[in-house]
C-alpha cells in the first residue's frame, strides 16, 4: 500500500499543471532508503497525459503496472496473480495543493502536503527528481529519463487489463 500511495501522489504531481504539457512518457528509477541505509529500487516506464491518465509499467525488480486517472486506480500484480482497485473519492485535490508549489530557484520546486515537504528538481522544462520522505521516514527519490513530451499515446495504453483468472480486491 505504501507504494501505492508513493505513485498516486506522484502522479498527482506530475499532471498537477506545474508543467504544461499533452502528454509525458519516461523511464524511471525509484529509490527508497529506510533509517537503517538500507534501499530498494524500482525501475520501469511511465506514460501520462494531462487528461489525469497515467501508467506506471514496473520492470524490476518486480513486474506489475499501475493505472491512474481521475477516479481510480488499478493496480495489476501478476506475481501475485491479483489486481487492486482503489476509488479516489476520498482522496483529497492534490493539483489544488501543487497550484501553491513554489519556485526556489531556477531549477527547482517546494510543496508541502499534509505535513510531507516535496521537492521537484527540473531541467530544460522537464521533471528530473522528486524527492521527500514518507511517513515512516523513508527517504524517496524518484528520477525520470530519457522524457518525451507531447509525443502521441494512444488512448487505450491507460485502459488496465486484468485476467480472468485474477483476483480482484476492492478497496
Amino acid at each position: 500500500m505504501k507504494l501505492f500511495s508513493t505513485f498516486l501522489l506522484t502522479c498527482s504531481i506530475l499532471m498537477a499543471g506545474i508543467f504544461d504539457f499533452n502528454t509525458m512518457s519516461s523511464e524511471f528509477k525509484q529509490t527508497i532508503t529506510n533509517e537503517e541505509n538500507s534501499k530498494i529500487i524500482y525501475k520501469g516506464n511511465f506514460y501520462a497525459t494531462s487528461k489525469a491518465k497515467a501508467l506506471w509499467v514496473y520492470k524490476n525488480p518486480i513486474h506489475k503496472k499501475i493505472y491512474f486517472s481521475q477516479n481510480q486506480v488499478i493496480i495489476v500484480e501478476p506475481e501475485l496473480e491479483q489486481a487492486i482497485i482503489t476509488n479516489l473519492q476520498n482522496t483529497p485535490n492534490i493539483t489544488e495543493i501543487l497550484k501553491s508549489a513554489k519556485n526556489v530557484d531556477n531549477n527547482t520546486y517546494k510543496t508541502t502536503y499534509d505535513d510531507t515537504k516535496y521537492i521537484i528538481h527540473v531541467k530544460n522544462g522537464k521533471i528530473q527528481r522528486i524527492s521527500y520522505n514518507d511517513k515512516l521516514e523513508n527517504k524517496v527519490t524518484i528520477e525520470l529519463f530519457n522524457q518525451t513530451i507531447n509525443t502521441f499515446l494512444d488512448d487505450s495504453l491507460f485502459k488496465a487489463v486484468i485476467p480472468n483468472d485474477f483476483d480482484i480486491i476492492t478497496q
